[in-house]
């Protein structure tokens, strides 16, 4: 016993070892202030890279504690020091690298033609690069409205960029979300936003446009460009600004600061004041969406310029309904990190096509091994204030790896997925009409002094159909299959059995024998998944994982047919019977008792 209880002990102890972390802020030394998003570069006995949070803090695994650190942003000089400083201290001050711009650059810029001419060059090698880089990126976004958070987004996504056009693909990995009940609305799917604006090419885009999108004589046309003193500019740097002769909405304002001998971009700043956009509009008729404000940042990352390290958006919208009108803040922030890997890509074993972003995240899995694991910055203070909202008073997707019952009336997700405790019901297989959808839920008591009148945005409103009227069942199931890697370096898979609401019909025939039979073969396929789970091993890999949950897909196929012609599409109640009790002895389930 004395030996069971010390090996317990020296587990225990190592466990909490190695998921201890170093955490520091990083401050600049002359005004004392916090610095968001440094880089954080670590180098020992394996390389890792971070970035502070927007309060300036990071934190890394205490396993670095022996080797050394490199602190570096722009404006700043570089500093090394080693990991276990932060074992004592909780800051480390940098020192801002003043210089002064070269003689050479300070007599050309006062030709009127020699910014153009330095824009011009450094666009033409940018939008001539071939360059692409694979990486993995995780993302934040917070909306608002007077202070009050109304939607607060996570997720980790693979990505592929490029020099010339930005953000070529971006799909989700993992995500979770939270949303304000008193306010659901959602945020016009920001990745799209990011994903779509060119860095430097010239097709049109919904964002405004900004010299890297026009040709040299646009720019002399419509912009003007000039060299700014930059008394943040280290040696070598240039701040070039652009502002449009005539503000028409339609052009973003801006500065680059450059490498001028390297020609080498390291920040990019936007901002647009009631900018004129393309398909930025609400999916929702009755509510209407005025842009007001547009700060898009683009950093380069400082150790390899060739790769965006990331995107910060700011984003304030009017928002006006019939019986409301509010200002709502959005800020996204997307960090890649990682470059030239990527995570595995979810395995479905039918396929599923998903509106958007949000109704994928709930089909995937959100394991707490995996998030820390991966998860790159500690949350900030406005982070933890918004969950720790949303905790009190509103809902939250995926942080506790399932969607709450009580909370599907608002998200209305086009895919479920199996949980023990949850029933299939009436109101989460047929669409219901606006004027039920509204009715549903706005007559909630939502415990806010917030109203949002007769509608609001949501994406999984949008592209639903209502209830079927005819009289064949046509229900899609499927699994999800991912593959990660956790916090003790062992592969994990993970699975969860689907419904594809979307495409799949359910007969108008609203009987308790149809609403058993419905959840029977929900069931069965979640028989087979338990099933496919306890045949992987630890040394199985994702490609063998595929074909084991393919095979039992096909088996538990084949099992449903059976169930329908025995219980002739659940007309045959003693059949109905005999597969629920064959459902009760496998998954404890009764269906017949606890469906009312």
């Amino acid at each position: 016993m004395k030996q069971i209880i010390f090996f317990l002990t020296i587990f225990f102890c190592i466990t909490s070892l190695a998921q201890s972390k170093i955490e520091g802020f990083i401050y600049d030394g002359m005004s004392d202030v916090p610095l968001p998003y440094c880089t954080i570069r670590i180098y020992g006995s394996q390389a890792h890279s971070t970035i502070t949070n927007e309060d300036g803090k990071f934190a890394v695994d205490s396993i670095y504690s022996s080797d050394s650190i490199e602190v570096r942003h722009l404006g700043f000089k570089t500093i090394k020091t080693v990991v276990s400083y932060f074992e004592k201290e909780s800051k480390l001050q940098l020192e801002m690298d003043v210089s002064v711009l070269d003689e050479v650059v300070l007599t050309a810029s006062q030709n009127e033609v020699y910014p153009y001419k330095l824009l011009e060059r450094i666009i033409e090698v940018y939008r001539n690069s071939k360059n692409t880089t694979v990486s993995k990126a995780f993302l934040t976004m917070i909306s608002s409205t007077r202070n009050i958070p109304i939607e607060h987004v996570e997720g980790f996504y693979n990505s592929e960029q490029s020099l010339a056009n930005g953000i070529l693909d971006l799909k989700v990995k993992s995500g979770r979300f939270g949303q304000n009940r008193a306010f659901p609305f959602y945020s016009l799917d920001n990745t799209k936003i990011l994903s779509d604006f060119q860095l430097f090419g010239t097709s049109k885009q919904i964002l405004p446009d900004y010299p890297g999108n026009l040709t040299y004589n646009a720019i002399q046309r419509i912009y003007d460009v000039k060299i700014d003193d930059c008394v943040e500019c280290s040696q070598g740097e240039v701040s070039i600004s652009f502002s449009p002769k005539v503000a028409n909405g339609r052009l973003f304002y801006g500065n680059m600061l450059i490498d001028h001998q390297l020609l080498i971009i390291k920040k990019i700043e936007l901002w647009a004041v009631d900018p004129i956009t393309n398909a930025l509009a609400s999916i929702n008729k009755d509510v209407e969406l005025t842009p007001r404000e547009i700060r898009l940042n683009i950093v380069f990352n400082p150790i390899d310029p060739e790769k965006i390290q990331y995107l910060e958006l700011h984003f304030q919208m009017g928002y006006r309904s019939k019986n409301i009108s509010e200002i709502i803040d959005s800020r996204t922030f997307l960090y890649f990190f990682d470059y030239d890997t990527f995570f595995e890509d979810p395995y479905f074993t039918k396929t599923i096509h998903f509106n958007n972003d949000y109704d994928k995240m709930i089909a995937l899995q959100a394991s707490d091994d995996f998030w820390e694991s991966n998860y790159q910055f500690p949350k900030s203070i406005n982070e933890n204030k918004s969950m720790d909202f949303m905790k009190k008073n509103g809902f939250l997707i995926n942080f506790n790896n399932y969607i709450p019952l009580d909370d599907l009336k608002y998200t209305r997700p086009t895919v479920l997925s199996w949980q023990q405790g949850r029933r299939l019901n009436w109101e989460h297989l047929h669409r219901l009409t606006t004027e039920e959808y509204e009715s549903d839920t706005m007559g909630y008591n939502r415990g806010l002094n917030l109203s949002t009148g007769k509608a609001y945005d949501t994406p999984f409103q949008h592209l639903q159909t209502k209830a079927s009227r005819n009289d064949k069942d046509n229900i899609n199931i499927c699994y999800m299959v991912d593959s990660y890697i956790g916090e003790n370096g062992i592969t994990k898979i993970v699975s969860r059995t689907l419904l594809d609401i979307d495409s799949s019909q359910f007969s108008h025939e609203r009987t308790k024998n149809k609403l058993v039979y419905f959840n029977i073969i929900f069931d069965i396929y979640e028989v087979y998944r338990q099933l496919a789970a306890s045949r992987i091993m630890e040394n199985t890999t994702f490609e063998e994982a595929k074909l084991i949950y393919d095979e039992m897909y096909k088996a538990a196929l084949t099992e449903v047919e059976k169930m329908e012609k025995e219980t002739r599409n659940d007309s045959d109640y003693e059949g109905l019977v005999k597969w629920n009790n064959r459902i009760k002895a496998k998954l404890n389930i009764d269906n017949l008792a606890s469906i009312k």
